[in-house]
């Protein structure tokens, strides 16, 4: 008896495997038949509803409601194709919000700064003239990443949550906090005002002291090339 039992759970569950979820309805009522004729115990139950992907509280109340005969046999069967269609629309919502996502379009826009103004608070081994590169990239208008690297490709600022405005004229702003990489302690903040051109961005970099003394300082300078 015992191996006529487990030859009908693994016949059963290679059967269904990858049924449809048209007919996983079918299926779930077979293996509560069998769970109910005591073939399989509560735990194969269980077992045979993880492997459909099934195992969840709307299940368990059903089977639960059959059980103790508070619902029929058309009810029970009602209930799970209700439940199998709930879950086939969350994954095709999901499928399309992944492939949205896919569609957004990321702009990516490079240029590079050059040191104009150093105040004498700031103790570094930055120089006039030096170039830096920045990187920021939109997506819906948003800012999702952006870099401010010195010239050897090293980062320097880590931003953090970066806002942009948009104005006339093809001209925009970027303010944010910012963290100096080399000494975080400091308090400083970015702002960039500029133009998008035909040719790339143009405009000016402002690093601002935030500190409880001297705030509002403007450290450092940097104008595009």
């Amino acid at each position: 008896m015992i191996f006529k039992n487990i030859l009908l759970v693994f016949i059963f569950l290679i059967s269904y495997i990858n049924t449809a979820y048209g007919e996983k309805y079918l299926e779930v009522k077979k293996l509560y038949d069998l769970y109910s004729q005591d073939i399989l115990d509560i735990d194969q139950l269980n077992s045979g509803l993880d492997k459909m992907n099934l195992n969840n509280d709307n299940i368990k109340n059903l089977i639960s409601l059959r059980e103790n005969e508070i619902i029929s046999d058309d009810d029970f069967i009602d209930g799970i194709k209700k439940i199998l269609l709930e879950i086939s629309n969350l994954e095709n919502k999901s499928i399309e919000n992944e492939e949205d996502i896919g569609k957004k379009d990321i702009i990516k826009h490079e240029f590079q700064v050059e040191i104009t103004s150093i105040h004498a608070y700031v103790i570094s081994d930055f120089n006039y003239g030096e170039v830096w590169n920045h990187t920021f990239e939109l997506v819906d208008g948003k800012i999702t990443n952006m870099y401010f690297k010195d010239s050897q490709n090293i980062d320097l600022l880590k931003f953090s949550k970066p806002r942009i405005k948009f104005f006339n004229d093809n001209k925009f702003s970027i303010r944010s906090s910012v963290t100096y990489i080399p000494e975080p302690s400091v308090g400083i903040r970015y702002d960039f005002k500029g133009k998008f051109e035909e040719d790339g961005i143009v405009g000016e970099v402002l690093i601002t002291y935030t500190g409880n003394d001297a705030a509002g300082t403007a450290l450092l300078k940097a104008k595009t090339k």
